[in-house]
Protein backbone atom coordinates (compact mmCIF):
# COMPACT_ATOMS: atom_id res chain seq x y z
CA UNK A 1 0.00 0.00 0.00
CA UNK A 2 1.33 3.46 -0.87
CA UNK A 3 2.10 5.85 1.97
CA UNK A 4 -0.48 8.52 2.71
CA UNK A 5 1.06 11.99 2.63
CA UNK A 6 -0.06 15.14 4.42
CA UNK A 7 1.53 17.25 1.68
CA UNK A 8 0.89 16.72 -2.06
CA UNK A 9 3.86 15.92 -4.32
CA UNK A 10 2.33 16.17 -7.77
CA UNK A 11 4.33 19.23 -8.75
CA UNK A 12 7.37 21.29 -7.78
CA UNK A 13 5.87 24.65 -8.68
CA UNK A 14 6.46 27.54 -6.32
CA UNK A 15 2.78 28.04 -5.44
CA UNK A 16 2.49 24.41 -4.31
CA UNK A 17 5.55 24.78 -2.10
CA UNK A 18 4.04 27.93 -0.59
CA UNK A 19 0.70 26.17 -0.04
CA UNK A 20 2.38 23.25 1.73
CA UNK A 21 4.41 25.58 3.93
CA UNK A 22 1.31 27.56 4.91
CA UNK A 23 -0.52 24.30 5.57
CA UNK A 24 2.24 23.30 7.97
CA UNK A 25 2.02 26.64 9.79
CA UNK A 26 -1.78 26.46 9.95
CA UNK A 27 -1.84 22.90 11.27
CA UNK A 28 0.47 23.87 14.13
CA UNK A 29 -1.63 26.95 14.93
CA UNK A 30 -4.82 24.86 14.99
CA UNK A 31 -3.07 22.25 17.13
CA UNK A 32 -1.69 24.60 19.77
CA UNK A 33 -1.50 28.39 19.62
CA UNK A 34 1.34 28.56 22.16
CA UNK A 35 3.38 26.03 20.15
CA UNK A 36 2.83 28.21 17.08
CA UNK A 37 4.05 31.30 18.94
CA UNK A 38 7.19 29.41 20.03
CA UNK A 39 7.78 28.15 16.50
CA UNK A 40 7.33 31.47 14.68
CA UNK A 41 9.63 33.21 17.16
CA UNK A 42 12.30 30.55 16.68
CA UNK A 43 12.06 31.23 12.93
CA UNK A 44 12.38 34.99 13.53
CA UNK A 45 15.15 34.59 16.11
CA UNK A 46 17.96 34.40 13.53
CA UNK A 47 16.80 37.79 12.23
CA UNK A 48 16.74 39.29 15.75
CA UNK A 49 12.94 39.71 15.62
CA UNK A 50 10.16 38.65 17.96
CA UNK A 51 6.40 38.48 17.58
CA UNK A 52 3.90 38.87 20.42
CA UNK A 53 0.75 36.87 19.68
CA UNK A 54 -0.49 36.98 23.28
CA UNK A 55 -4.03 38.16 24.02
CA UNK A 56 -3.84 40.63 26.92
CA UNK A 57 -6.57 41.13 29.54
CA UNK A 58 -6.61 44.41 31.49
CA UNK A 59 -8.91 46.11 34.00
CA UNK A 60 -9.52 49.82 34.61
CA UNK A 61 -7.28 51.01 31.79
CA UNK A 62 -7.62 54.76 31.41
CA UNK A 63 -8.65 55.95 27.95
CA UNK A 64 -9.30 59.41 26.55
CA UNK A 65 -12.36 60.73 28.39
CA UNK A 66 -13.29 57.50 30.20
CA UNK A 67 -12.07 54.42 32.08
CA UNK A 68 -13.56 51.20 30.65
CA UNK A 69 -14.17 48.26 32.98
CA UNK A 70 -11.89 45.92 31.00
CA UNK A 71 -9.90 45.63 27.80
CA UNK A 72 -9.02 42.53 25.76
CA UNK A 73 -6.39 43.33 23.15
CA UNK A 74 -3.74 41.78 20.92
CA UNK A 75 -0.88 43.31 18.97
CA UNK A 76 -1.72 43.33 15.27
CA UNK A 77 0.83 41.80 12.94
CA UNK A 78 1.26 40.79 9.32
CA UNK A 79 3.85 38.42 7.89
CA UNK A 80 4.26 38.53 4.12
CA UNK A 81 6.02 35.41 2.85
CA UNK A 82 8.14 35.00 -0.27
CA UNK A 83 9.28 31.44 -1.08
CA UNK A 84 12.07 30.62 -3.51
CA UNK A 85 12.87 27.10 -4.66
CA UNK A 86 16.42 27.23 -5.92
CA UNK A 87 18.18 30.17 -4.28
CA UNK A 88 17.01 32.79 -6.80
CA UNK A 89 17.49 36.47 -6.03
CA UNK A 90 14.86 38.86 -7.33
CA UNK A 91 15.07 42.15 -5.46
CA UNK A 92 12.43 44.07 -7.50
CA UNK A 93 9.89 41.28 -6.95
CA UNK A 94 10.64 41.19 -3.24
CA UNK A 95 10.30 44.97 -2.91
CA UNK A 96 6.95 44.77 -4.70
CA UNK A 97 5.60 42.83 -1.71
CA UNK A 98 6.08 45.86 0.57
CA UNK A 99 2.81 47.36 -0.65
CA UNK A 100 1.02 44.42 1.04
CA UNK A 101 1.39 46.13 4.43
CA UNK A 102 -0.87 48.85 5.80
CA UNK A 103 -0.99 49.95 9.47
CA UNK A 104 -0.15 46.77 11.40
CA UNK A 105 1.76 47.07 14.70
CA UNK A 106 4.32 44.51 13.51
CA UNK A 107 5.18 44.20 9.81
CA UNK A 108 7.52 41.39 8.72
CA UNK A 109 8.64 40.33 5.26
CA UNK A 110 9.70 36.67 5.57
CA UNK A 111 12.00 35.21 2.89
CA UNK A 112 12.09 31.39 2.73
CA UNK A 113 14.68 29.75 0.50
CA UNK A 114 16.56 26.54 -0.08
CA UNK A 115 19.92 28.09 0.85
CA UNK A 116 20.85 30.52 3.64
CA UNK A 117 20.80 34.15 2.56
CA UNK A 118 24.13 35.78 1.77
CA UNK A 119 25.13 38.77 3.85
CA UNK A 120 25.45 40.90 0.70
CA UNK A 121 21.91 40.13 -0.52
CA UNK A 122 20.49 40.63 2.97
CA UNK A 123 22.10 44.06 3.18
CA UNK A 124 20.67 45.01 -0.23
CA UNK A 125 17.17 44.01 0.88
CA UNK A 126 17.39 45.82 4.21
CA UNK A 127 18.70 48.96 2.50
CA UNK A 128 15.73 49.02 0.11
CA UNK A 129 13.26 48.34 2.93
CA UNK A 130 14.69 51.23 4.95
CA UNK A 131 14.25 53.56 1.96
CA UNK A 132 10.64 52.36 1.55
CA UNK A 133 9.91 52.76 5.28
CA UNK A 134 11.11 56.37 5.30
CA UNK A 135 9.10 57.23 2.19
CA UNK A 136 5.86 55.53 3.31
CA UNK A 137 6.13 55.88 7.10
CA UNK A 138 6.00 52.10 7.58
CA UNK A 139 8.01 49.91 9.96
CA UNK A 140 8.60 46.80 7.84
CA UNK A 141 11.30 44.42 9.09
CA UNK A 142 13.03 41.67 7.15
CA UNK A 143 13.34 38.05 8.29
CA UNK A 144 14.80 35.02 6.55
CA UNK A 145 14.94 31.26 6.95
CA UNK A 146 15.31 28.03 4.99
CA UNK A 147 13.08 25.00 4.53
CA UNK A 148 15.60 22.99 6.53
CA UNK A 149 15.38 25.44 9.45
CA UNK A 150 11.58 25.32 9.35
CA UNK A 151 11.74 21.56 9.91
CA UNK A 152 14.34 21.89 12.65
CA UNK A 153 12.52 24.66 14.55
CA UNK A 154 9.15 22.93 14.19
CA UNK A 155 10.57 19.83 15.93
CA UNK A 156 12.05 21.93 18.73
CA UNK A 157 8.62 23.08 19.96
CA UNK A 158 7.03 19.62 19.99
CA UNK A 159 6.81 17.14 22.85
CA UNK A 160 7.46 13.41 22.22
CA UNK A 161 3.79 12.57 22.79
CA UNK A 162 2.56 14.90 20.01
CA UNK A 163 2.72 12.04 17.56
CA UNK A 164 0.50 13.50 14.85
CA UNK A 165 2.53 16.71 14.70
CA UNK A 166 5.75 14.68 14.54
CA UNK A 167 4.33 12.67 11.63
CA UNK A 168 3.31 15.94 10.00
CA UNK A 169 6.78 17.51 10.14
CA UNK A 170 8.43 14.26 9.07
CA UNK A 171 6.27 14.23 5.96
CA UNK A 172 6.94 17.93 5.31
CA UNK A 173 10.70 17.26 5.47
CA UNK A 174 10.30 14.25 3.16
CA UNK A 175 8.38 16.48 0.73
CA UNK A 176 11.20 19.07 0.94
CA UNK A 177 13.83 16.44 0.15
CA UNK A 178 11.74 15.11 -2.77
CA UNK A 179 11.41 18.64 -4.16
CA UNK A 180 15.11 19.47 -3.55
CA UNK A 181 14.14 22.21 -1.11
CA UNK A 182 16.66 20.91 1.42
CA UNK A 183 19.94 20.93 -0.52
CA UNK A 184 22.11 17.85 -0.69
CA UNK A 185 25.23 19.98 -0.17
CA UNK A 186 24.68 19.49 3.56
CA UNK A 187 26.45 16.13 3.25
CA UNK A 188 29.09 17.14 0.69
CA UNK A 189 32.81 17.22 1.48
CA UNK A 190 35.14 18.89 -0.99
CA UNK A 191 38.53 17.18 -1.10
CA UNK A 192 41.46 19.47 -1.90
CA UNK A 193 45.07 18.64 -2.76
CA UNK A 194 47.10 20.13 0.09
CA UNK A 195 50.30 18.10 0.25
CA UNK A 196 52.43 21.28 0.27
CA UNK A 197 50.15 23.38 2.48
CA UNK A 198 48.70 20.76 4.84
CA UNK A 199 50.57 21.97 7.92
CA UNK A 200 49.59 25.57 7.17
CA UNK A 201 45.92 24.66 6.67
CA UNK A 202 45.86 22.99 10.08
CA UNK A 203 47.75 25.85 11.71
CA UNK A 204 45.36 28.58 10.54
CA UNK A 205 42.17 26.49 10.07
CA UNK A 206 41.57 27.79 6.56
CA UNK A 207 41.99 27.03 2.88
CA UNK A 208 42.59 29.65 0.19
CA UNK A 209 42.15 29.60 -3.58
CA UNK A 210 41.69 32.11 -6.43
CA UNK A 211 38.27 33.78 -6.48
CA UNK A 212 37.86 32.73 -10.11
CA UNK A 213 37.96 29.01 -9.26
CA UNK A 214 34.51 27.46 -9.49
CA UNK A 215 33.15 25.03 -6.91
CA UNK A 216 29.90 23.35 -5.96
CA UNK A 217 28.09 24.29 -2.78
CA UNK A 218 29.48 22.13 0.04
CA UNK A 219 29.58 22.03 3.83
CA UNK A 220 32.88 20.32 4.59
CA UNK A 221 36.49 20.60 3.43
CA UNK A 222 38.79 17.59 3.31
CA UNK A 223 42.57 18.08 3.18
CA UNK A 224 44.25 15.48 0.96
CA UNK A 225 47.86 14.44 1.22
CA UNK A 226 49.89 11.22 1.00
CA UNK A 227 47.15 8.83 -0.17
CA UNK A 228 44.50 9.92 2.32
CA UNK A 229 42.30 12.78 3.41
CA UNK A 230 44.25 13.90 6.48
CA UNK A 231 41.87 16.46 7.94
CA UNK A 232 38.27 17.57 7.77
CA UNK A 233 36.58 20.80 8.82
CA UNK A 234 33.10 22.30 8.64
CA UNK A 235 33.01 25.61 6.78
CA UNK A 236 31.98 28.48 9.05
CA UNK A 237 32.85 31.44 6.84
CA UNK A 238 33.77 32.19 3.22
CA UNK A 239 35.16 35.61 2.32
CA UNK A 240 37.08 37.49 -0.37
CA UNK A 241 39.63 39.79 1.20
CA UNK A 242 42.21 42.43 0.33
CA UNK A 243 45.21 43.06 2.62
CA UNK A 244 46.80 46.50 2.70
CA UNK A 245 50.53 46.05 3.29
CA UNK A 246 50.95 49.72 4.26
CA UNK A 247 48.24 49.90 6.91
CA UNK A 248 48.37 46.18 7.79
CA UNK A 249 44.56 46.15 7.62
CA UNK A 250 42.38 43.44 6.11
CA UNK A 251 39.51 44.73 3.96
CA UNK A 252 36.57 42.40 3.38
CA UNK A 253 35.50 42.55 -0.27
CA UNK A 254 32.68 39.99 -0.11
CA UNK A 255 31.21 37.81 2.62
CA UNK A 256 29.72 34.80 0.89
CA UNK A 257 28.88 32.77 3.99
CA UNK A 258 28.92 33.14 7.75
CA UNK A 259 30.53 35.79 9.92
CA UNK A 260 34.26 36.37 10.31
CA UNK A 261 35.46 36.19 13.91
CA UNK A 262 38.36 38.36 15.16
CA UNK A 263 40.54 35.24 15.46
CA UNK A 264 39.72 34.14 11.91
CA UNK A 265 40.52 37.63 10.64
CA UNK A 266 43.91 37.47 12.37
CA UNK A 267 44.52 33.99 10.91
CA UNK A 268 44.00 35.37 7.40
CA UNK A 269 46.42 38.22 8.05
CA UNK A 270 48.99 35.82 9.49
CA UNK A 271 48.77 33.36 6.59
CA UNK A 272 49.07 36.18 4.04
CA UNK A 273 52.25 37.40 5.78
CA UNK A 274 53.68 33.89 6.10
CA UNK A 275 53.13 32.95 2.45
CA UNK A 276 54.60 36.25 1.25
CA UNK A 277 57.67 35.83 3.45
CA UNK A 278 58.34 32.15 2.76
CA UNK A 279 57.19 31.79 -0.85
CA UNK A 280 57.02 35.31 -2.23
CA UNK A 281 53.36 34.85 -3.19
CA UNK A 282 50.99 37.72 -2.42
CA UNK A 283 47.63 36.37 -1.20
CA UNK A 284 46.49 39.81 -0.12
CA UNK A 285 45.85 41.40 -3.49
CA UNK A 286 42.11 40.86 -3.37
CA UNK A 287 41.98 37.93 -5.79
CA UNK A 288 41.90 35.17 -3.15
CA UNK A 289 38.90 33.47 -1.54
CA UNK A 290 39.33 32.20 2.02
CA UNK A 291 37.36 29.21 3.33
CA UNK A 292 37.49 29.17 7.14
CA UNK A 293 36.61 26.37 9.53
CA UNK A 294 36.35 26.36 13.30
CA UNK A 295 38.98 23.63 13.40
CA UNK A 296 40.42 21.02 11.07
CA UNK A 297 40.22 17.65 12.80
CA UNK A 298 42.85 15.03 11.85
CA UNK A 299 41.61 11.87 10.19
CA UNK A 300 42.85 9.16 7.84
CA UNK A 301 40.29 8.57 5.10
CA UNK A 302 42.43 6.34 2.90
CA UNK A 303 42.52 6.12 -0.88
CA UNK A 304 43.06 2.44 -1.74
CA UNK A 305 43.76 2.77 -5.47
CA UNK A 306 47.01 3.89 -7.08
CA UNK A 307 47.75 7.49 -7.99
CA UNK A 308 46.68 10.80 -6.57
CA UNK A 309 43.22 12.21 -7.38
CA UNK A 310 43.12 14.63 -10.27
CA UNK A 311 42.17 17.97 -8.73
CA UNK A 312 39.09 18.58 -6.62
CA UNK A 313 36.73 15.76 -5.71
CA UNK A 314 33.40 15.79 -3.88
CA UNK A 315 32.31 13.08 -1.44
CA UNK A 316 28.74 12.53 -0.32
CA UNK A 317 29.37 11.52 3.29
CA UNK A 318 26.11 9.58 3.43
CA UNK A 319 27.84 7.03 1.17
CA UNK A 320 30.72 6.48 3.63
CA UNK A 321 29.18 7.04 7.08
CA UNK A 322 26.28 4.90 8.24
CA UNK A 323 23.34 6.91 9.59
CA UNK A 324 25.03 10.18 8.70
CA UNK A 325 23.26 13.37 9.72
CA UNK A 326 24.48 16.92 9.22
CA UNK A 327 24.14 17.46 12.96
CA UNK A 328 27.02 15.07 13.69
CA UNK A 329 30.04 16.77 15.23
CA UNK A 330 33.15 17.12 13.10
CA UNK A 331 34.95 14.84 15.58
CA UNK A 332 32.34 12.11 15.04
CA UNK A 333 32.65 12.44 11.26
CA UNK A 334 36.45 12.24 11.41
CA UNK A 335 36.26 9.14 13.59
CA UNK A 336 33.86 7.44 11.17
CA UNK A 337 36.02 8.31 8.16
CA UNK A 338 38.99 6.61 9.84
CA UNK A 339 37.12 3.34 9.31
CA UNK A 340 36.26 4.00 5.65
CA UNK A 341 38.16 3.93 2.35
CA UNK A 342 37.67 5.27 -1.18
CA UNK A 343 38.91 4.61 -4.70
Amino acid sequence: MADIHYFPRYSQKENMVTNNTLLLFNRLYQHHTHRFKQFINLILEDSDLELDTTVKFSQQVKATGSIPDAVVEQESFKIVIETKLYGQQNLPQLMGHLTSFSDEDKQILLWINTDPISQMYREEIEKEINIYNRAHKTSIQFAFTTFKEIGKKFKEVLNPYEVEMIDLINDFEAFCYDANLIPHHESLMRSLLTSKTLERNFKYNLYYAPRTRNYRLHKYIGLYGAKAIRGIGEISCIIDADFNQDTQELDIINTLQGHLTPQQKQNIIDVIKEVLETEGQDLGGGDQRFFLVKQFIPCEFKKITKGAPQGTRYFDLTQFIENFTDEMSIEEIAQQLNQATWN
